[in-house]
């Protein structure tokens, strides 16, 4: 067999990433901490991914092994493909970009863009052929042996920098000792009066781990790959507050991934074994709301370290964080298979140092049942009951929330998880309810406390309120009972689940209802508090504001402020509309379809699947297949280009694509061919519309041509917005219009510059409203997608092929 390294090469900045995340900061010279910054190349991820999954989704799959390059490089990549047998690398073939490297470099080099394979001799030239189909660098490094040891040696000089026997590797590596003392830390007492209540609500809410996090997530792809089940944002107004992520596992099938986080490193820093228990908890009341196939049973947690070891107490604390992390997955009786440690969390200056909190972020995996029953934080009008349950069993306590912060402390009282039976049983019986369909709304109890939680399922709606009564609570401090932290969830039923979680002797709250209007009444006891919801959501969004004000341009982060609350999602369904797939005849022969796609697009599964879904025989086509002369496109009807970032958009917005087809005469001859031909369609979607704009094959009448000019705000731009389809001539699109649907959008540059007037153009839909960030990119008469004249070429920006299904909509009637 051969060892095989697909991706990209090695250079001096892929050294030491991972040896220099556990050593103290400042330890080294800052040249070998600035090496250890990783470069990344996503784009070489994907060719290199792309060429795996060619032979994996093969009928028969020739990979023997396979190992992810990364801490450790080569040296740990290559020794585990061969840690039962022995391999022999020969240091020549070894990709290396920069000619400098010692042998030393090069082994331990932790590049990122890389994968190791092994793989038969006889398979070779299949990889070979996939790789160069993908533009994926392919490098053939080395021998299977079977001598038990892992050798490096130049076959040009001879040298040997590394030749050992396996055992040296995988025996049984000798014991670390740490030895540390305890250091006990008495942090002061929260003092605070009931009549400023107002005053620190205001201030939580602004509290970065609290407040809005639009401005993250409007600027990363949240929909790529067209299986995204469940993402950050919910409701009318599109507010992120979903804190369970689902993917689905295939286009036809219901089930899926969920995926959650959790951490608490404030009241760590108390009790490293509370903070542990309530990191674990948090992840868990945050996946608690996708339905898991077999309940907790089905999740997994990775635990992720970041601790300032080696100084004085702080390895005690992790000792003590470990355990507690160990005890209570036991307890619950789920498995942390996994995890990564960072302990390097100190920074050196020359007369100080700064030490970071110890912190374990516990992810949470699990096998999501069915997709389509994923609970969100958004309260319905006529949903039932509010319902509150306090997961932690323990007394109402504020040392280490967010509210301790707001006053500048940290308190020395923190709440942890009394009673896992109690934990595991509420979170199954929650489980059932949801799998049945009963829970209307839910939503976990976090950073901000009960009230923030409260106020955020009504957030996401218009003219959504909350009548809200905490007096069966029994706390009579109501400081205590709005901003405590301890990990509970508050969900909304019908009555009739009250009997469910009475039979297995869950004790419940009913704390209040939903109503219509913008006013939230908060009671406990003889206190009583009203607050306008529209006033302390902008104070929630303010921080996300101020963040984005920093990252945007041309006063877009300040549109984005004034219109978010009245940019409601309203569709008009087509009135032909039944809500089910076509029926296509089997007997007939479906019409011949090609996906044409370039290195580093990102959107060629769900084009072809929605393609085939319209009845297309679907064909995957390659640049390269283009331009080799493989492939003609003289028997293809309807070709789709596809969105992503071709070229990693170094020229701007599909230039370099383009330039593949303008510069290779065989792809520029199939295409000019194509377009000539008049039984023909194509779609070109986001940088697929990109690259038909630049070729100017939508308008080839016009002398002066429309462009894609970069957004607006002078960012990428992520987001669920709605299209209103015009009176138009399209092939495809004429059927619709009136309507006014959902639809994704995720570009860097979106805006249609359209030197004539409007009457000059087939304007094929418009966004839905004018205004940023409905509108995300600024385009001229406020163009999505346009047509030619014939109708039968299109091009849009936002990702129908993406908004295909109802559980792809972020929100769907």
């Amino acid at each position: 067999d051969k060892i095989v390294i697909l991706g990209g090469e090695n250079y001096r900045i892929g050294m030491g990433g991972a040896a220099v995340s556990s050593a103290d900061t400042g330890a080294f010279g800052s040249g070998i901490e600035l090496n250890a910054i990783q470069r990344s190349n996503p784009e070489m991820q994907k060719r290199a991914a792309n060429a795996i999954r060619g032979l994996v989704e093969s009928d028969n799959n020739p990979i023997v092994s396979i190992h992810d390059h990364g801490a450790g490089g080569h040296l740990n990549c290559l020794s585990e493909l061969v840690e039962e047998t022995g391999g022999l690398i020969d240091l020549d073939k070894l990709p290396v970009g920069d000619p400098t490297l010692s042998a030393k470099e090069i082994i331990g080099n932790e590049s990122q863009e890389r994968m190791g394979l092994v793989i038969g001799e006889k398979d070779i030239e299949t990889l070979q052929r996939i790789a160069d189909r993908e533009r994926s660098p392919m490098y053939q490094v080395g021998d299977v042996t079977n001598n038990h040891r892992f050798t490096f040696e130049s076959k040009s000089t001879g040298v040997k920098p590394m030749d050992y026997a396996l055992e040296d590797f995988f025996g049984s590596s000798p014991k670390t000792i740490m030895t540390d003392k305890t250091v006990a830390t008495n942090y002061s007492d929260l003092e605070y009066s009931k009549e400023n209540i107002g005053s620190y609500l205001s201030q939580v809410l602004q509290l970065e781990a609290v407040a809005c996090k639009d401005w993250l997530t409007n600027k990363v792809d949240r929909c790529v790959g067209g299986r995204v089940a469940k993402q950050q944002c919910v409701g009318p107004l599109q507010l992120p507050l979903n804190n369970v992520g689902v993917m689905a596992l295939d286009f036809k099938g219901k089930e899926g991934i969920a995926t959650s986080i959790g951490h608490s490193p404030i009241s760590a820093l108390v009790n490293p074994v509370a903070g542990s228990r309530t990191a674990i908890a948090e992840a868990l009341s945050n996946i608690v709301w996708a339905p898991l196939k077999d309940g907790l049973q089905s999740v997994s947690l990775s635990a992720n370290w970041m601790w300032a070891c080696k100084n004085e107490g702080e390895d005690a604390r992790l000792y003590e964080a470990v355990k507690g992390c160990s005890d209570f997955a036991i307890e619950l009786g789920i498995n942390i298979p996994t995890g990564k440690d960072s302990l390097s969390m100190k920074q050196k200056y020359p007369n100080d140092e700064v030490i970071a909190p110890g912190t374990v972020i516990i992810s949470a995996a699990g096998n999501c049942s069915n997709i389509t029953k994923v609970v969100e934080p958004v309260l319905q009008r006529n949903g039932g009951n509010i319902y509150y349950i306090n997961l932690s069993q323990d007394s109402f306590k504020l040392g280490g929330s967010s509210f301790a912060q707001v006053l500048n402390k940290i308190g020395n009282d923190v709440p942890t998880i009394q009673n896992s039976e109690f934990f595991k049983k509420a979170f199954n019986v929650l489980q059932d309810l949801i799998k049945d369909r009963k829970i209307k709304a839910g939503h976990d109890i976090g950073s901000g406390g009960l009230i923030t939680t409260l106020l955020e399922m009504c957030f996401a709606d218009d003219k959504l309120g909350a009548l809200i009564d905490l007096t069966s609570l029994g706390e009579k401090d109501t400081v205590k009972a709005l901003f405590n932290e301890n990990i509970g969830v508050v969900f909304q039923a019908n009555a009739e689940v009250e009997a469910t979680f009475a039979e297995h002797n869950i004790e419940i709250f009913k704390i209040g209802s939903a109503i219509d209007g913008d006013a939230f009444t908060v009671i406990n006891g003889d206190d009583s508090l009203t607050f306008s919801i529209a006033t302390l959501r902008d104070t929630w969004y303010k921080t996300s504001f101020l963040l984005d004000s920093k990252q945007s341009k041309n006063g877009m982060a300040q549109a984005r402020f004034d219109n978010y609350k009245n940019q409601k999602l309203q569709f008009t369904f087509p009135s032909h509309f039944d809500g089910k797939l076509p029926v296509i005849d089997a007997s007939k022969p479906r019409p011949k379809a090609a996906i044409i796609r370039e290195k580093g697009s990102n959107s060629e599964r769900e084009m072809a699947n929605a393609m085939f879904l319209a009845g297309f025989d679907v064909k995957d086509v390659h640049m390269t297949d283009l331009i080799s002369g493989r492939e003609t496109l003289e028997d293809i009807q309807f070709i789709g280009a596809v969105g992503g970032f071709s070229n990693s958009d170094v020229l701007g917005s599909a230039k370099g694509w383009a330039g593949a087809f303008l510069y290779n005469e065989k792809a520029n001859t199939a295409l000019k061919n194509f377009f000539k031909r008049e039984d023909t369609l194509s779609v070109g979607i986001c940088n697929g519309c990109q690259l038909l704009m630049e070729l100017e094959l939508i308008n080839p009448e016009h002398e002066v041509h429309g462009k894609m000019h970069h957004n607006t705000s002078n960012k990428h731009e992520s987001g669920f917005t709605s299209v209103t389809v015009q009176k138009n001539n399209s092939v495809m699109l004429s059927t619709l219009e009136g309507t006014t649907l959902g639809v994704w959008i995720s570009h860097g540059e979106g805006k249609f510059k359209l030197p004539y007037s409007e009457d000059k153009y087939n304007i094929v839909a418009k966004y839905a409203y004018k205004g940023y960030p409905a509108n995300p990119n600024g385009s001229d008469f406020n163009t999505a997608m346009m047509c030619d004249t014939t109708g039968r070429h299109l091009v849009m920006m936002p990702h129908i092929e993406r908004s295909t299904f109802p559980w792809n909509w972020a929100h769907y009637p």
